[in-house]
């Protein structure tokens, strides 16, 4: 009882993203030619303690401003109301936190100097996202943007140059079309919490740009993805295989026309559904595409 506990206030299920993210990278990296496991693992499990990271003291501070016990909660937005239900006490949840902290930052200092002192930049970032994101990053209109840039655009990078020891134009292409669809992601699902968050002192993009402007965002973006994915292969930097990924389309279509509806109830949990689809299964058949060129170039 109590590992299931814990597993709903980690957000056990969205800790996918970052291992897609880091594989993605990784397989990005293979088809250029360079694979090693240890860099894989270890900066897979940074990822990993960073996310939780993120997640739990999004949690703490959630319960601390009153937010959380405001929420509409859903199954990808809302918190997780662990704290709220007394399963868990606060002071545990950031203890948990920091102590992921304190472990992806030692094996972060051991991958650099078995890799590349190139990847620090990035580390370095990632943990001020996941240490501040909630106190700082969301409540100065930047949540949307720290999320893409922490577990979108620098994860992919991160996972190429531990093999690599650089950037190619490739993997910054590819990292970008990830960041925006984490951005995406983090945006959507702030729609349902707009009046709790900003009773709590969240200040984010639905905020700054009406709910209207804010839809036709998170539509542009989905398009910006996609255009991305085809450029990118169109301009032979990634193999033809990759435009598997362009098969979400009609997921991304079903959130974005969710959203500019500005459905509410069990219609916008679908479009958040659609959402999360959509950034798993774009980067999942991504990668599948890579590998499977990889393959055939191996035959």
């Amino acid at each position: 009882m109590r590992l299931k506990t814990w597993a709903l206030e980690v957000r056990a299920p969205f800790l996918l993203l970052p291992l897609v993210l880091s594989l993605l990278g990784t397989v990005l990296a293979a088809y250029d030619g360079h694979f090693s496991l240890f860099p894989l693992m270890s900066f897979t499990a940074i990822l990993l303690l960073l996310h939780v990271t993120v997640n739990t003291l999004n949690e703490y501070h959630d319960h601390l401003s009153g937010i959380d016990f405001r929420t509409m909660k859903t199954p990808f937005s809302g918190g997780s109301g662990v704290l709220q239900s007394g399963a868990l006490v606060p002071d545990e949840v950031r203890r948990a936190a920091y102590v992921c902290f304190f472990v992806a930052l030692v094996l972060s200092v051991h991958l650099v100097l078995n890799t590349t002192l190139l990847l620090v930049p990035i580390i370095a970032m990632g943990m001020a996202f996941s240490l501040f994101y909630t106190q700082v990053f969301a409540r100065g209109f930047l949540g949307e943007s720290s999320a893409g840039l922490g577990l979108g655009v620098l994860p992919v990078l991160g996972a190429y140059m531990v093999q690599t020891g650089n950037v190619s134009v490739a993997a910054a292409f590819v990292a970008l079309g990830s960041g925006l669809l984490t951005f995406n992601l983090q945006l959507l699902n702030e729609f349902p919490d707009k009046e709790a968050d900003m009773q709590g002192g969240r200040r984010n993009l639905i905020m700054a740009l009406g709910e209207t402007r804010a839809s036709l965002l998170y539509t542009a973006v989905n398009v910006m993805v996609y255009t991305i994915i085809a450029a990118t292969v169109l301009a032979s930097l990634i193999p033809a295989a990759a435009l598997i990924a362009m098969a979400t389309l009609p997921l991304a279509y079903r959130a974005s026309s969710i959203a500019m509806r500005k459905a509410s109830g069990d219609e916008f949990v679908a479009g958040q559904k659609a959402n999360v689809q959509t950034v798993m299964m774009t980067q999942l058949l991504m990668g599948l595409g890579i590998l499977l060129a990889i393959v055939g170039n191996a035959v």
